[in-house]
């Protein structure tokens, strides 16, 4: 809008202009020719009027020149911001390239729990049985799994909104439960998926502070590194992901932290 407003009056200035120009034309008296005195008043009115004509078209030209000016700067806002949201699109691709691509890995429908429960092998979650317990399960195990696996149903098919007030309920219900670990840690990864940096920072800080021997930290402290990074804080994103690369070396979050690392000194 602001640049269509300078055009316009770069084209109303430029029809000014004009007008000045062309009133600058002496006007040719076809009179017969009088006395001297006659003459010399007619020359004298002709200068005297042409005079703030030349320097009223002195202005306009100067304001036309400004308006150019800021056309041209305009110009390269327009292509800067449209390059900035081209790169905010594609980041956004990816964010929801790897989320789906980490939730292909957690197995079918039948709750294969992620590597975080420190279940590798893939084959359904067997939870331990509870000392004094005649069974494997509680009720309130039974709940907290069901629990999750909706929850985890959810991310799955993209209902990112419900999922994280499922994640929620989940965590405030079960803080300390076989799932709570793994419910912090994708919570993060749904917001950080919605671009909300700041409410997945405080999730996967929290999973770190709340749940420091779950085999997810490395990830956690991984995705903290590429969320410092986002939000410009290079220097303590590098710190994040250095420390992921020397405290879980030969891990998947290590491996992914040294190629981001060399990704952020390409640029």
């Amino acid at each position: 809008m602001r640049l269509k407003r300078s055009v316009c009056s770069a084209f109303v200035l430029t029809s000014l202009v004009a007008s000045q120009v062309q009133a600058q034309v002496p006007v040719v008296d076809s009179r017969p020719s009088g006395s001297s005195s006659s003459v010399e008043n007619s020359h004298i009115h002709e200068s005297t009027s042409m005079e703030p004509a030349a320097g009223g078209s002195a202005h306009l030209l100067n304001l036309l020149d400004e308006l150019r000016q800021e056309v041209m700067t305009l110009r390269g806002q327009l292509e800067e911001q449209a390059y900035r949201i081209k790169q905010l699109q594609k980041e956004s691709r990816d964010r929801y390239l790897d989320l789906d691509q980490r939730i292909s890995r957690q197995g079918d429908s039948s709750i294969k729990v992620p590597a975080a429960t420190g279940n590798s092998s893939g084959s359904p979650l067997t939870l331990p049985a509870l000392v004094g317990s005649g069974s494997s399960v509680t009720e309130s195990d039974t709940r907290e799994e069901a629990a999750y696996q909706a929850a985890f149903s959810l991310i799955k098919d993209k209902r990112f909104d419900e999922a994280v007030v499922a994640l929620k309920k989940l965590l405030k219900d079960s803080p300390k439960g076989q799932f709570s670990d793994n419910a912090q840690y994708w919570l993060g990864e749904v917001q950080m998926a919605q671009g909300r940096y700041k409410e997945a920072r405080d999730d996967f800080q929290s999973l770190i502070d709340n749940y420091p021997d779950s085999p997810k930290v490395s990830d956690a402290t991984y995705k903290l590194g590429r969320i410092l990074d986002l939000q410009g804080e290079k220097d303590a994103a590098r710190k994040y992901l250095e420390s992921v690369i020397s405290q879980y070396p030969g891990s998947a979050a290590a491996r992914l932290s040294d190629t981001y690392l060399r990704n952020m000194s390409d640029t």
